[in-house]
């Protein structure tokens, strides 16, 4: 994003995230990277899923009801570390409440809010690197408003708070069809993300589109899904062959499991346009 120019909005990119982005090392079921948070940044990475349980007043990160072994506090500091070292850059982290809230004297709002102002171990470096919005409901800023700074997609209650743009926003357009319930799903699966990107570099220019190519099922684990398995094919595989193969004006945000450097680089290179 360094090289862009400032006036470029967010819903003009074409950038690379990552579904679950911390479960990894856990079970086969519930991971869905291969890489830390840090190297799927420095591999171009720049949209997060983080799903936080509210638990003790605290948020622990979670796939489902599955421990990640991390915390938001890990998040935070990995996050903001990388934004201090490339402050040209920005993130976007949908933040989504996960699993069963428990043992908390507060709201999830007011603990996301202990994190950036009070939390010693995040505060005030966290609430310094995050784009605050105007009142009201936002568009999507410009790459001039957020460099240095991370953007939640707000996927909670946020009690009057607006802490980044809202998930359920206007000017998001997000297609997570998950389901993919056995091996002969996938292709499916395929399908309807394509038509979605297809979708994003047709349709109206200042909305925020996210595709989830991420799929899950009985009978199709996310590894599976992504990098195929038997003789059938994966995603992953899918995307980077319609990617190679077509110019886009944007791709908008597309959230992958197990990406590998190839289909982050495709997707990357339509942002090649922008400015030129």
């Amino acid at each position: 994003m360094a090289a862009l120019p400032d006036t470029t909005n967010l819903a003009d990119l074409s950038i690379p995230g990552t579904h679950d982005t911390m479960a990894r090392d856990v079970t086969f079921v519930a991971e869905t990277q291969q890489s830390a948070l840090p190297e799927q940044l420095n591999a171009g990475v720049r949209a997060l899923d983080i799903r936080a349980r509210h638990f003790k007043d605290r948020f622990t990160i979670h796939h489902g009801v599955v421990y990640l072994n991390a915390n938001f506090t890990d998040v935070l500091r990995q996050t903001t570390d990388f934004l201090k070292a490339h402050p040209r850059e920005t993130i976007l982290m949908r933040l989504k409440e996960e699993h069963t809230a428990d043992g908390n004297t507060r709201s999830f709002a007011q603990t996301l809010r202990w994190y950036l102002e009070q939390n010693p171990d995040t505060a005030p470096l966290a609430r310094d690197h995050l784009w605050w919005p105007a009142d009201g409901e936002q568009p999507a800023p410009t790459l001039g408003e957020v460099r240095g700074k991370f953007v939640i997609l707000q996927q909670f209650s946020g009690e009057g708070t607006d802490f980044g743009l809202s998930y359920h926003s206007p000017a998001l357009n997000i297609q997570d069809a998950y389901d993919v319930p056995t091996l002969f799903d996938i292709k499916n699966k395929w399908d309807k993300a394509k038509g979605h990107l297809e979708e994003a570099a047709s349709r109206n220019p200042q909305t925020l589109y996210v595709t989830f190519l991420s799929g899950v099922g009985l009978g199709a684990h996310p590894h599976a899904v992504a990098a195929g398995a038997l003789w059938f094919t994966g995603v992953n595989h899918h995307a980077l062959h319609w990617f190679e193969g077509r110019d886009m004006i944007r791709s908008g945000v597309v959230m992958m499991d197990y990406p590998g450097p190839d289909l982050v680089s495709s997707i990357l290179r339509y942002n090649q346009h922008i400015g030129s």
